[in-house]
């Protein structure tokens, strides 16, 4: 569902694209004297690299080269003025227009434009004593790490190219606890695809136990879902390519009781890289209370996955798929009963997936004649995925419906549909909600 390092991949082609304008401007730049009320890196620069593209281009970060000093800034600054020209990065596939979000790394036209003419005219250092201009960081960020949970031992995928796994990971915890955030480290980022977390609870452990008593080693197969029954484990957390760990909604937060199980779905696919051991790690943040319980809802059209009804045609460049549906059934699954499907709830975040021939793709809610955008993704990148913060969440009532609509190109000599590999299709929306 939601094995290609994105991150790397798109850098590293825009850098190796750019750098023969690194010499844009004439100058040198460096710590000489610049020109009288000329833009310089430490007063002007600075706080947009560090806020917008410091925290993946830093010592051992995902950014296949760092920008934290003013060196590294300026050896680069041809392939940093073709990205945030060409808007490839910072990476930011949602349409700004759709609604506000938390953790915009977009860069403004008039940020871009102070960054070019700060190239244009030699990228002068400055005084490294000059107070930075401030600039917001409303990054999402996991604020804490509470519990670091690794699938049980290393797994080497057996199926090719998409293996399906799932793993038991105990919960420590004695008590009812609410996960309150939550972010995902890879283990090996080259064959991982999506990761999902789940919440087993303890009345119907033994149906997944027997699932992984069923096949030899560690974990079992689980394609689609985790098994174990329809409405038997809740989405607690999930990690797609540009993904980043996060804390949930203040306030809110997804309840485990105690004697429950974490399940962690691994979709591995070695289609572009060799299948080796993996062990992939659950970053999480606890708190024993909170004041709303909430979950996350994926949801799509039934018929699309049990009909094979959606069909992507060959030779086809722009095939749109939609559904209108009240999601509100998925709410009593997701929570374990916890929230009643006709309960109104608070939207705080949307996301939309697709595979690799995604196009486009959005997510609103609808409210009679009227529509509200929660997310819109008009140039679809598998290797940017991930939910959309909105800055203000939008109220969910009893009637109103989400609509989500998914385009693809299909350039290839077969009929793609809905699957769970890489080169199969999907479209599927994903909210945060709480009561």
């Amino acid at each position: 569902m939601l094995a290609f390092d994105g991150v790397r991949i798109a850098c590293v082609l825009v850098a190796l694209g750019a750098l023969a304008g690194c010499t844009n401007g004439g100058s040198s730049g460096g710590p000489g004297t610049p020109a009288a009320g000329a833009l310089t890196y430490h007063r002007d620069i600075k706080p947009l690299v560090d806020t917008k593209c410091g925290k993946c281009h830093a010592e051992g970060g995902v950014g296949p080269f760092a920008l934290t000093t003013y060196e590294e800034v300026h050896a680069m600054r041809g392939a940093v003025e073709a990205a945030i020209v060409a808007k490839t990065m910072p990476p930011w596939p949602a349409d700004n227009d759709c609604n506000e979000y938390l953790g915009n790394r977009s860069l403004t036209d008039e940020q871009i434009d102070t960054i070019s003419r700060w190239i244009a005219d030699g990228a002068p250092e400055g005084n490294p004593a000059d107070a930075p201009v401030p600039v917001e960081d409303t990054a999402q960020t996991l604020s804490r790490v509470d519990l670091e949970l690794p699938i049980p031992e290393a797994y080497t995928p057996k199926v090719s190219p998409d293996d399906y796994h799932c793993f038991f990971v105990d919960w420590p915890a004695e008590e009812t606890t609410y996960i309150t955030g939550m972010g995902v480290e890879p283990g090996e980022r080259s064959i991982v695809h999506h990761v999902i977390a789940f919440v087993a609870k303890p009345d119907n452990l033994a149906d997944f136990q027997a699932l992984d008593d069923a096949e030899p080693g560690v974990g079992w197969t689980c394609y689609g879902g985790p098994g174990g029954g329809p409405s038997s484990a809740g989405w607690v957390g999930a990690w797609v390519p540009g993904s980043t760990g996060a804390d949930y909604p203040a306030g809110t937060g997804i309840e485990i009781p105690p004697g429950s199980k974490l399940i962690v779905q691994m979709h591995y696919n070695t289609s572009a890289a060799a299948a080796v051991p993996d062990q992939t790690k659950l970053l999480v943040r606890t708190d024993k209370t909170v004041e709303k319980k909430a979950a996350i809802m994926p949801f799509t059209k039934i018929s699309w996955v049990t009909q094979q009804t959606m069909t992507i045609p060959a030779h086809t460049s722009d095939v749109m798929h939609e559904v209108m549906a009240d999601p509100s059934p998925y709410l009593n699954i997701a929570t374990g009963g916890a929230l009643p499907s006709n309960t109104p709830v608070n939207i705080y975040t949307g996301g939309v997936h697709m595979h690799t021939r995604g196009k486009s793709g959005s997510l609103r809610v609808v409210r009679g004649d009227a529509e509200e955008c929660l997310v819109d993704i008009p140039s679809w990148n598998f290797h940017w995925q991930g939910s959309y913060a909105l800055k203000a969440p939008t109220r969910f009532e009893p009637g109103d419906q989400l609509h989500l609509k998914c385009t693809w190109d299909n350039t290839e000599m077969y009929d793609i549909n809905w699957g769970e590999g890489t080169n199969d299709e999907m479209c599927l929306g994903t909210v945060y909600v709480s009561e």
